[in-house]
C-alpha cells in the first residue's frame, strides 16, 4: 500500500434551500453546478435533493482538497464535478486548473459519498496525495 496523506471533508446541504436555488431565476444555480449536473438534476424526480446532495459532495470534495493542495490555492465550484455512475454511486471529477494542480502534485480525485435524510443531505469525500519523495511501503 502506497504510503501519503488522507483528507476528508464533510457537508450537509438543506434540501429546501437547493429548492430555493432551482426556483431562482437569477442563475445561480449554473454557477454552482455544471452543465452536466444541472442536466442529471433536471432528470430526477427530486431535483432539489439531487442538487442538495452534489453541492454538499462538492463542498466536502473541495474541504478534503484544501488539505492537501498549497495554502490559498482556492477551488471554484465548477472546477469539481460530481455526476452519477450508472451504478448510481456518485463520481468526482477535477476540471480545469484544479486538475492541473492536483495532478502536479499526483492527488487522487476525492472519492464521495451522498445520504438524504430528514430533509437534509449529507456529503463525505475523502482525497489522498503520496508521501513526500513518492515513498511506498
Amino acid at each position: 500500500m502506497d504510503r501519503g496523506t488522507h483528507a476528508a471533508g464533510t457537508r450537509l446541504a438543506r434540501i429546501a434551500d437547493a429548492q430555493g436555488l432551482i426556483a431562482k431565476a437569477d442563475g445561480a444555480l449554473s454557477r454552482l453546478l455544471t452543465t452536466a449536473e444541472i442536466a442529471q438534476a433536471n432528470a430526477r424526480e427530486s431535483p432539489a435533493e439531487y442538487v442538495a446532495g452534489h453541492l454538499a459532495a462538492k463542498g466536502a470534495a473541495a474541504d478534503a482538497l484544501a488539505q492537501l493542495l498549497p495554502a490559498g490555492a482556492g477551488i471554484g465550484p465548477l472546477e469539481l464535478e460530481v455526476l452519477d455512475a450508472p451504478s448510481g454511486a456518485p463520481v468526482c471529477a477535477a476540471r480545469g486548473r484544479l486538475a492541473t494542480l492536483s495532478a502536479g502534485r499526483n492527488i487522487e480525485v476525492p472519492r464521495v459519498s451522498i445520504t438524504n435524510e430528514a430533509g437534509v443531505a449529507l456529503a463525505t469525500a475523502v482525497a489522498w496525495a503520496p508521501a513526500a519523495g513518492g515513498e511506498t511501503a
